[in-house]
């Protein structure tokens, strides 16, 4: 039987936590957003897949804050954000599933990309320990392509 209280306390602690990290992407601080994750964080940010969407280079699995940082660099030095905006959260326990709206460009092509996708958090003590990324990179792949729209 689960504790009411326990849970509880642990949902609203996984929805402060996930408040204050999607607010600090929407405000473009990647600084803040940082101090979210945990020293040991397991980010998966898709499957790269060769020849599909490798081109994203950003993409793939990172162990601990560093690599995330160093993967975020990778995408914002390819790519402007416009905006993000979260439509949808969703919190129980330790776990929080944000649907996020990107708008974003492409600095090599010029060309625009608007994006869903899903941010799957699982939160410890106050921390993301774990972060997973579900998305179509379609409309991602078609702007790094560049070209005729």
């Amino acid at each position: 039987m689960t504790d009411t209280k326990t849970a509880s306390g642990t949902t609203d602690s996984t929805r402060e936590t996930a408040t204050g990290w999607f607010a600090a992407l929407a405000s473009g601080d990647a600084d803040r957003a940082m101090e979210y994750l945990a020293d040991d964080v397991e980010w998966i940010n898709y499957t790269p897949v060769p020849g599909y969407n490798d081109r994203m280079a950003w993409i793939g699995t990172c162990h601990g804050r560093k690599e995330v940082m160093e993967s975020f660099k990778v995408f914002l030095g390819q790519v402007d954000v416009l905006g993000e905006d979260i439509v949808e959260l969703v919190v129980q326990d330790d776990q929080a599933m944000g649907v996020v709206r990107e708008r974003s460009v492409v600095r090599r092509t010029g060309r625009p990309f608007e994006i869903e996708f899903v941010q799957w958090l699982t939160v410890r003590d106050g921390k993301i320990v774990r972060w997973k990324s579900f998305t179509d990179p379609s409309q991602i792949l078609r702007a790094l392509q560049g070209g005729a729209s």
